[in-house]
C-alpha cells in the first residue's frame, strides 16, 4: 500500500452536492453579498491566502493518485503560485469581481466592505499569511491549476444563485 500526503491551500467553489454544507471565506463572502449584507474584513486585510478552485483541488488529488509510485511516503504542497491579499480579495480586485458577479446575477449594486477587528476567539492562523509553492508537485506530476480566481468566483456565484 502506498500513501501520498497532499496539502491543499484554501479551497473554494461550489459544494460537491446541492445538500453539501459549503463553508469557507469565499462562499461566506458570496452568500453575504447575495443577501445584500456588507462584507466584513478583519483588520488591515494584509493576510495572503492561496485560493484554489475545488475542481483544481480534485484534479490535484487525481494527479497524486496517478503518480503514487513517485510521490509515495512524502507530503506535497498544492496551490496556485498566486497568493491573494485578503484586502484585495475583499476590497479591490476580487470584491469587484464578486460584487460585479453578484450584481450581474441579482441586479443589485455591489455591497460595501467594512473593516473590523478580528474577534477575540479568532484562531492564530486566521491572521497569518500562507503562500504555497507547488513547484515540486508540478515537476513530479505535471499538474497545474486551470481555473482562475475570477472564473472560480463566477462559477461559485452562479452555483449559489442556482444558475449553474
Amino acid at each position: 500500500m502506498q500513501g501520498v500526503g497532499v496539502r491543499l491551500p484554501t479551497v473554494f467553489g461550489p459544494a460537491a452536492a446541492p445538500t453539501a454544507d459549503d463553508h469557507g471565506v469565499v462562499s461566506a463572502m458570496v452568500r453575504r453579498a447575495l443577501a445584500d449584507v456588507p462584507l466584513t474584513l478583519w483588520g488591515s486585510g494584509g493576510v495572503h491566502r492561496d485560493l484554489l478552485f475545488v475542481e483544481d483541488a480534485a484534479r490535484a488529488v487525481v494527479a497524486a493518485a496517478d503518480h503514487a509510485d513517485v510521490l509515495a511516503g512524502r507530503h506535497w504542497l498544492v496551490g496556485t503560485w498566486r497568493p491573494t491579499r485578503l484586502s484585495d480579495l475583499f476590497a479591490a480586485v476580487a470584491v469587484a469581481a464578486v460584487a460585479a458577479a453578484v450584481a450581474e446575477e441579482s441586479g443589485r449594486p455591489p455591497v460595501p466592505v467594512v473593516r473590523v477587528d478580528p474577534p477575540d476567539g479568532a484562531a492564530a492562523t486566521d491572521t497569518h499569511s500562507f503562500t504555497v509553492d507547488p513547484s515540486r508537485f508540478h515537476r513530479a506530476t505535471g499538474w497545474v491549476p486551470q481555473v482562475s480566481l475570477d472564473e472560480g468566483l463566477r462559477r461559485t456565484v452562479s452555483f449559489l444563485t442556482g444558475r449553474a
